[in-house]
């Protein structure tokens, strides 16, 4: 298999949108973002993280449409609703993101890889209707949705099907990927995952293209991941750490992470409930605990490498339901920043300069 290779074709070495964020409608100036959140699902199929109720007796709740009567419960077994995992609702979508676009945000980074129900030509509506910039994901999320060919697929062969979507078109369609991810890997981390990581590194060096990696609930799963990928040749500023505030607890272990210089995202403000089914043993830290975990890290020097997003994968977190929807930063999360005394230039540096940065294709 031969990966197809734009920077083959370029006089300066360098793949043609080189300078710019590659979005679903084509590429675009970075100046042209405003404020970016960073890890967000417009569409999504998530039900490969349903897991039946551990309560017996709500057994029929998993089968249930979100309604009021049920919202309690849903918000604290959010995994186990199946009407709950699934996002397929083109036209609430649209709805939801126009509030975005209302409240001020202007881009928005859908990380819906292969395997959960990705739909490139309705995220270009979504786009043309809302105005907004909309940045779509590729790459392969954890192996439970890996197809069966890939257990015969080396790395580079997966590569090339990231480099596909990034160069020719996703899903039989001219619409482009414009960032890797997110990239799944479980803990621990395993064999298929170990490809797709590499394949991501691959695909990396060959477009320019950013990545963004969805770590295992494992504090010192994301630093191992990071230090295998620069082994790999993985370029770290131009890489994302995901899902940081439900991973990594211990300021040493932060700090750990951030010293490798990739950006880390803050990516799940809004979900407050602080049990956390898919880690029963570990907790959800709440909003005003994110802040603490940026307020360090800004005393670290190293508001530099921050990102910022919700990660809506479920419904209960849409207005529509009864969440707080995609405007929660713009709206409320940066007025409560600005309280507690972080300064408009570090809030727009992480809001609009390192999403820009990280966006943009080298």
């Amino acid at each position: 298999m031969r990966a197809f290779n734009l920077r083959e074709q370029s006089p300066l070495g360098t793949s043609p949108i080189a300078g710019k964020v590659q979005t679903v409608l084509g590429p675009v100036d970075p100046e042209s973002l405003g404020p970016t959140i960073t890890h967000e699902h417009l569409l999504i199929d998530f039900t490969v993280v349903f897991m039946e109720p551990s309560n017996t007796d709500d057994a029929g709740l998993a089968r249930e449409n979100l309604s009021l009567g049920n919202l309690g419960w849903i918000r604290h077994n959010w995994n186990s609703s199946l009407d709950n995992l699934r996002l397929l609702d083109e036209g609430v979508a649209t709805s939801e993101a126009a509030k975005y676009f209302e409240a001020g945000g202007r881009t928005m980074v859908d990380v819906t890889s292969n395997g959960l129900g990705r739909d490139p030509e309705a995220l270009a509506r979504i786009s043309r209707g809302t105005g907004l910039n909309v940045v779509m994901g590729g790459g392969h999320y954890i192996s439970a949705t890996h197809p069966a060919e890939f257990e015969a697929f080396t790395a580079e062969d997966i590569a090339e099907t990231i480099i596909r979507d990034i160069e020719v078109g996703a899903d039989g369609t001219d619409i482009r990927t414009g960032i890797i991810g997110e990239v799944g890997v479980s803990s621990p981390w395993n064999d298929s995952e170990r490809k797709t990581v590499q394949a991501a590194v691959i695909a990396q060096n060959q477009t320019g293209a950013p990545v963004l990696i969805h770590p295992g609930r494992d504090e010192e799963l994301p630093r191992q991941i990071l230090d295998a990928m620069a082994e790999w040749g993985g370029d770290m500023s131009h890489t994302v750490m995901g899902h940081i505030e439900r991973t990594i607890y211990s300021r040493d272990a932060l700090k750990r992470v951030a010293d490798t210089g990739a950006y880390l995202n803050f990516d799940l403000f809004g979900h407050d409930s602080s049990f956390y089914p898919l880690a029963p043993y570990s907790y959800m830290p709440n909003d005003a605990q994110r802040m603490d975990q940026i307020e360090f890290l800004i005393d670290e020097g190293h508001v530099d490498q921050i990102l910022l997003a919700h990660d809506v994968c479920s419904k209960h977190r849409l207005k529509e339901y009864g969440g707080h929807g995609w405007d929660h930063i713009v709206a409320r999360v940066v007025p409560q920043m600005q309280a507690r005394g972080i300064s408009q230039g570090h809030i727009d540096r992480m809001l609009i300069g390192n999403p820009r940065e990280m966006l943009t294709f080298t």
